[in-house]
C-alpha cells in the first residue's frame, strides 16, 4: 500500500456545476403538482464536488465511487475528513469551508489518506458484483477503550508495514449483512491515518441480513444500531464487543403481522411483505430518526409472507408524477434514545424510499431549523418539515424555484463548520443511473 501524495482540487464556483448536477443527475426541473406553494425565499444552489465519472461536472472523478452512499464526519474539533462510502470503498476528502481562517481548507482536497476498503464489497456493478457499502458511523470514543475495537488492522506507512489496534474511529455497513471497523491507533498509542482496509466485525449475510443503515447511540459507546432491511426486516441491535443482542425499543408503528411476543404487547408486531420497514436510522443528539421503506414479497413466495429482501417497493421519476407527486411508498419517524416512540412525521404521502435525514441550522435559509428527508426513490426530491410540529413545509427547491431532485439520493449531512465544510452546506450523496454512478455534492442557500 504505496503512500500517495496529497491530491488537490478545488471548487470555486457553484453555479456552472449546479447546471450539471441537475441535468446529469436527473433533478426534477417541475414542481410537484397539486402541493403546496413555495416558502419564501426556498432557493438553493447545488454543486458537483465529486463523482464515478465526467458527466457530472465535478472537479475530480474517483471511477470506483459507484452508488455514493453513506456519508459521515467528525464533529468540530477532531479534524479528520469526509467519508463518503461508493461501492467497496470509502473515500476521504478533507476542506470545503468556504470561510475559513486556514487558505488550505477552503478547496475541497485529499491529504494522506484517501480510501478505505471494506471487507466483502467492490465497484463491481453487474448482477455478478459483491456487496456495496450502505451506512458509515463515526465513533467518538476513546481510542484506547474497548468500545467496537478492531485488532491487527494493516497498514503501509511510508513503507513500513504496521498492525494498527484500538476502538473503530468509523464503521461501516454492507447491503449484504456486514459491519466492519476502522481504527486509526498505532502500536505506541500515535494516530495513524493511511490507506487501507477496515477489518470485518459482524458477518449477519447467512442470516438473511442487509444493512442498508448504521448509528451509534449518541453519548454512549456501547449501543450500535443497524437497519436490518433484509429476510426479518427490523432495527438490529449490537453492544460494544459487536455482540447481536436484543433490540430495546423500536417498535416498528407501521408493522401489521404477527406480535412479536403474544404476551407482552409492547414487543410490538412483526413486519410483513408490503409493510413499511427500517431502511436507515440518524442520530441528532438524543434524537434517533428513523426513516421506513415499503417491502415486497419474495417472487417465489407461495405464500406472499416471504420478503424480497433488500428491495424496496418505490416509484420511479414518471410514476410518481402520475400518483400526483404523492407516492406514499415511506415514513419517518422520531425516537428517543432508549427507542421509545416519540412521533411519526406528517409526510402526506410524500416519501418515496426515503433514507437522508438532517435537522438544518439556524442559519440555513428559508428552510432554517427544519428536519430534511431525502427520498431515494422516484425524482430525489427532499422534504421540509417543520421541526416543532412535524408539518410539511415545502420541498427543498433550485435557484429558480422549482423543486430540486437528485436521482438516486441516499445520504444528507451539514458541515462541521471547521475542516470539513460549511456548517450551513447541506452535503449529499447519490447513486444515480440506477445506482451504477456516484456524486457527492453540496447545497446552500442562494445569495
Amino acid at each position: 500500500m504505496p503512500h500517495h501524495p496529497p491530491r488537490r482540487f478545488s471548487i470555486t464556483c457553484a453555479g456552472p456545476l449546479a447546471a450539471l448536477l441537475l441535468g446529469a443527475t436527473g433533478c426534477s426541473p417541475a414542481a410537484p403538482a397539486a402541493d403546496t406553494e413555495s416558502l419564501p425565499g426556498n432557493r438553493y444552489a447545488a454543486a458537483t464536488l465529486v463523482a464515478s465519472n465526467d458527466s457530472y461536472g465535478a472537479a475530480a472523478t474517483f471511477p470506483e465511487m459507484v452508488n455514493a452512499w453513506g456519508i459521515a464526519i467528525r464533529p468540530q474539533g477532531e479534524g479528520g475528513h469526509f467519508w463518503v462510502g461508493g461501492g467497496g470503498t470509502s473515500f476521504e476528502f478533507v476542506g470545503d469551508v468556504s470561510a475559513s481562517p486556514n487558505p488550505a481548507l477552503r478547496p475541497l482536497h485529499q491529504d494522506a489518506l484517501h480510501e478505505v476498503t471494506v471487507p466483502g464489497t467492490d465497484s463491481d456493478t453487474s448482477d455478478t458484483g459483491g456487496g456495496k457499502i450502505t451506512g458509515v458511523a463515526f465513533n467518538p470514543a476513546p481510542l484506547a477503550s474497548d468500545s467496537f475495537a478492531v485488532t491487527g488492522q494493516p497498514v503501509d506507512v511510508d513503507g513500513h508495514p504496521e498492525l494498527l489496534a484500538g476502538s473503530s474511529r468509523f464503521l461501516f455497513a454492507t447491503d449484504t449483512g456486514r459491519i466492519a471497523g476502522w481504527t486509526e491507533q498505532g502500536a505506541d498509542g500515535r494516530i495513524v491515518r493511511r490507506d487501507g482496509p477496515a477489518l470485518q466485525m459482524f458477518d449477519g449475510g447467512p442470516a438473511g441480513m442487509n444493512f442498508f443503515g448504521l448509528a451509534l447511540a449518541s453519548g454512549r459507546d456501547d449501543t450500535l444500531w443497524a437497519a436490518d432491511f433484509g429476510a426479518d426486516p427490523q432495527i438490529r441491535q449490537f453492544d460494544k464487543s459487536w455482540r447481536l443482542v436484543p433490540t430495546q425499543g423500536f417498535v416498528n408503528p407501521f408493522a401489521t403481522g404477527d406480535p412479536i411476543d403474544p404476551a407482552d404487547p409492547g414487543s410490538g408486531k412483526r413486519a410483513r411483505p408490503g409493510d413499511p420497514a427500517p431502511f436507515n436510522l440518524v442520530t441528532a443528539g438524543d434524537r434517533v430518526f428513523v426513516t421506513y421503506a415499503v417491502t415486497k414479497a419474495a417472487e417465489d413466495s407461495a405464500d406472499g409472507r416471504e420478503f424480497d429482501a433488500g428491495e424496496e417497493d418505490s416509484l420511479d421519476a414518471e410514476q410518481e408524477v402520475a400518483a400526483g407527486d404523492r407516492p406514499d411508498r415511506g415514513k419517518i419517524a422520531e425516537f428517543d434514545r432508549a427507542g421509545n416512540l416519540v412521533r411519526v412525521l406528517d409526510d402526506g404521502g410524500r416519501l418515496n424510499s426515503p433514507w437522508g435525514v438532517a435537522v438544518a441550522p439556524a442559519d440555513f435559509g428559508a428552510l432554517s431549523g427544519s428536519i430534511l428527508v431525502g427520498n431515494f426513490g422516484g425524482a430525489g426530491h427532499i422534504a421540509a418539515f417543520d421541526d416543532t410540529t412535524g408539518a410539511f413545509i415545502d420541498y427543498v427547491r433550485d435557484e429558480s424555484g422549482a423543486v430540486l431532485g437528485v436521482e438516486g439520493l441516499w445520504g444528507l449531512l451539514f458541515g462541521n463548520g471547521e475542516s470539513l465544510g460549511d456548517s450551513n452546506s447541506l452535503y449529499f450523496t447519490a447513486g444515480p443511473a440506477d445506482e451504477k454512478d456516484g456524486v457527492f455534492g453540496r447545497l446552500r442557500a442562494a445569495q
